[in-house]
């Protein structure tokens, strides 16, 4: 009797200490956001803010003291950069064609998630739009997620990925009414053509048989 009373104590015991480091690790990433003063926030805030700064003015020379060392950006294109002048020459590279400028917009607040007092991972969405040079303007949904380190009392991009629906992307759909209008400016050209051959061909004076 007593070693079945001592065995189910020692059964709760065990149940327990288990819901108690269960709860332990639960509470990590809560502990370590409550432990963020908002002097914190506003830091990281100020990294995003510049971030966005440079890419929508092109000024890539402001963000990279906020870039950690070991940094990478990827791309809607899955394109990965890890050199600032990298990036730099591919995003002046959008404005070569029919693009005139983009202009990029967080879209409600990130999510924020501390794996520790040093690092954060922020996730939202963005609206990027789109101005062509034949003067339209088509906006873009995206997605994107952004690890970020502290290093030296300053927070650092050390991650920076976009995503975006690429069945509905303005690029995309700019080329395909492109595709359609070449497709239709080539069949009334050859309509055209077809038809002044054949008007020619009317003109053209019978030629006499010669007889035998």
């Amino acid at each position: 009797m007593l070693k079945q009373r001592w065995a189910s104590k020692y059964k709760c015991t065990q149940i327990l200490c288990s819901i108690l480091l269960a709860l332990a690790i639960w509470n990590i990433p809560q502990y370590a956001s409550a432990d963020t003063n908002q002097q914190e926030i506003n830091a990281i805030i100020r990294t995003r803010e510049i971030a966005l700064q440079a890419l929508n003015n092109r000024d890539f020379s402001k963000i990279e003291p906020y870039l950690h060392p070991t940094f990478t950006i990827t791309t809607v294109d899955n394109q990965v950069f890890r050199k600032v002048p990298e990036f730099e020459k591919y995003w002046n590279q959008q404005f070569s064609t029919t693009i005139q400028d983009i202009k990029m917009n967080l879209k409600g607040e990130p999510v924020r998630t501390f794996l520790s007092p040093e690092t954060v991972v922020s996730a939202g969405d963005a609206i990027a739009t789109f101005s062509f040079k034949d003067g339209k303007v088509a906006d873009m949904g995206m997605r994107w997620t952004a690890v970020l380190l502290k290093l030296q009392d300053k927070w650092t991009i050390q991650s920076l990925h976009f995503s975006s629906n690429l069945l509905d992307n303005p690029l995309l759909n700019g080329a395909q009414r492109l595709g359609r209008i070449m497709a239709i400016a080539a069949g009334v050209g050859g309509f055209a053509l077809g038809a002044v051959t054949m008007l020619l061909l009317r003109r053209q004076p019978k030629q006499k048989t010669e007889k035998v």
